[in-house]
């Protein structure tokens, strides 16, 4: 009896050990006792051996207020799946954090971060002469690939085609999926050579005309580096811009017939990805020596075209002009899935850094940009008034209710009316309460991803039709569909 007991025991307390460390594998981080921390003191950046100057917040011009709310919301859990957030003003490092067991010397896949950084590296290879000007058609870059339909039907599509994501060729990565294997990416990565296969996809408009989000199209970028240079882009990225940024820690993916994912198969630690911000913020310099040429930066970082969210395009880059606190906000960045991103702020002479979980991780974009909007800018702007509601009647609210979906994504939106407001709710995101300005505007604050605007239209008859939901620093329309 007594041996039962203490069996019984053993397992009891290994049940408990089991529970306790799920829940703190959960936790954003663990305090020195090896519990969740929820209190937040902040520290200046550590000065290391990085190049990096490092300096106070408020030195800089930063209100302390809004940073330490939200570090407090990502403590307790408000705002997921962030790993690190990265803040460098004035050219110093003043806020370095990070979760979930991440840390500054830990390299974070980049996603789609990559596809920005393979543009520097374009622009690099021009500048040097090594690669042709933009306006070179594809056709004369790929010998290797004669028999493909872009080499011998001579497609008219250019290099800044490629940088611009206007090929006007076959891809589809919205309808489906990433793991569907109708999905255009996934049967890319699925091909024996990714190369060809892009090689191979259909004309099926003039290029240069409409913006399709397209990977493969970077993947060329990165060949054309090897084919004009005579290296792989690993090898060309770490001379010609990561060793003069004094950057040695970074990888590549690699496809298995040894093409770099050019796409999306970067590492890099954070302070790492400050820096490329930093040097573009610079127009090419870092630490007075010219990386890659000005004239580089302002075409890449300028709107060639709008993507599909509303926001400019330039060669890989993204950009917008906002107001926040009535300031107006000029900026650009690097976007990758899941929330990977490195802004560019020179109204404010700032860098932002996020990394994020990348996979399953629905609309984590806009939650990096939405703590960039609600919770980063405004600490540095003075504050403004809160924005005026009306009140609407309940048979009002109730022709706005339903589902709507985006055909960007099969994410569904989710508007109901609870007493005498609206709400959304958003797969994997806490529920948005709004308050109307007016009776088609409506607007709502979310811990996780800021200010959220909803502008429902309607048709012929009176019936609410679609919403256009300005969300991060773009807008998503969505259909009515019940």
């Amino acid at each position: 009896m007594v041996k039962i007991g203490y069996l019984y025991r053993q397992k009891y307390s290994a049940f408990i050990c089991i529970i306790i460390c799920l829940f703190l594998s959960c936790a954003p981080r663990a305090n020195r006792w090896g519990f969740p921390q929820y209190e937040y003191t902040y520290q200046v950046p550590e000065k290391i051996d990085d190049d990096w100057e490092t300096s106070d917040l408020e030195a800089e011009g930063v209100d302390p207020k809004k940073i330490n709310e939200l570090m407090e919301n990502i403590l307790k859990g408000d705002i997921k799946n962030i790993h690190s957030i990265l803040l460098v003003k004035n050219g110093k490092l003043i806020f370095e954090e990070y979760f979930y067991g991440y840390d500054r010397d830990t390299t974070h896949f980049q996603a789609s971060v990559s596809k920005s950084i393979t543009s520097i590296l374009v622009g690099i290879a021009i500048d040097q002469k090594v690669a042709p000007d933009v306006k070179t058609k594809v056709y004369n870059l790929f010998s290797k690939y004669k028999d493909t339909k872009w080499i011998y039907q001579k497609y008219p599509i250019t290099l800044q085609n490629l940088l611009t994501m206007t090929a006007g060729v076959d891809w589809d990565a919205y309808t489906y999926h990433r793991s569907n294997p109708l999905n255009t990416v996934h049967q890319m990565y699925d091909s024996k050579d990714p190369v060809e296969f892009v090689l191979e996809r259909n004309a099926v408009e003039a290029p240069g005309i409409k913006f399709n989000y397209n990977s493969g199209l970077t993947i060329l970028l990165g060949e054309v580096i090897k084919n004009t240079s005579g290296m792989y882009i690993d090898e060309f990225s770490g001379k010609f811009l990561f060793r003069p940024l004094g950057i040695s820690n970074f990888y590549w993916d690699k496809f298995t017939n040894g093409t770099v994912q050019t796409d999306g198969g970067l590492h890099l630690r954070p302070r790492d990805m400050a820096k490329i911000g930093y040097m573009m913020l610079k127009d090419g310099k870092w630490k007075g020596q010219q990386i890659v040429s000005k004239e580089w930066v302002i075409e890449s970082t300028k709107a060639h075209t709008t993507h599909d969210l509303g926001y400019g395009y330039g060669y890989q880059w993204r950009s917008v002009k906002t107001t926040i606190n009535n300031k107006e906000i000029d900026m650009f960045w690097a976007s990758g899935t899941g929330g990977q991103r490195i802004f560019v702020i020179p109204t404010l002479d700032l860098i932002a850094v996020f990394t994020s979980k990348v996979f399953g991780n629905p609309l984590g974009g806009s939650r990096t940009s939405g703590i960039l909007k609600h919770y980063i800018i405004p600490s540095m702007l003075p504050p403004t008034p809160s924005r005026k509601t009306i009140q609407l009647r309940q048979e009002t609210l109730d022709r706005y209710v339903g589902k709507y979906i985006s055909k960007f994504s099969n994410i569904p939106l989710i508007v109901y009316r609870r007493g005498e407001k609206l709400n959304i709710s958003i797969p994997t995101i806490s529920i948005i309460e709004l308050s109307p300005e007016s009776e088609y505007r409506f607007f709502g604050i979310s811990k996780e991803i800021g200010g959220t605007q909803l502008d429902f239209t309607k048709d012929a008859r009176g019936n609410i039709q679609k919403v256009i939901v300005h969300i991060m620093f773009g807008r998503i329309q969505c259909e009515k569909i019940q």
